[in-house]
């Protein structure tokens, strides 16, 4: 089996991307690019500063975009966003 590179995983990355912004298309919900990355990165697990730090961005930023999220998600609050990653974390589009 070839060894991964950052490359690969990159690439893989970016079709994930693609299809979770696919699948979120044919629900009519519109992302910007950042808060698609943002809600990619929730969906894996990582924390809020972790995020942040990966997009050098502000965890402030972070938490809007979060926030924005729940509101085009049409998900009730934190509490429905965090079911909605949990549904996509166990099976992704």
């Amino acid at each position: 089996m070839p060894k991964k590179t950052a490359l690969t995983t990159g690439l893989e990355e970016l079709e994930k991307l693609k299809q979770l912004n696919a699948f979120l298309q044919r629900r009519s919900v519109a992302l910007t690019p950042q808060e698609l990355k943002v809600l990619y990165c929730a969906i894996n697990g990582q924390t809020n500063a972790e995020t942040a730090v990966a997009l050098e961005v502000s965890i402030a930023t972070i938490k809007t975009h979060k926030n924005n999220l729940i509101s085009k998600l049409g998900v009730e609050g934190k509490g429905g966003f965090r079911k909605f990653l949990l549904k996509m974390a166990q099976s992704p589009p």
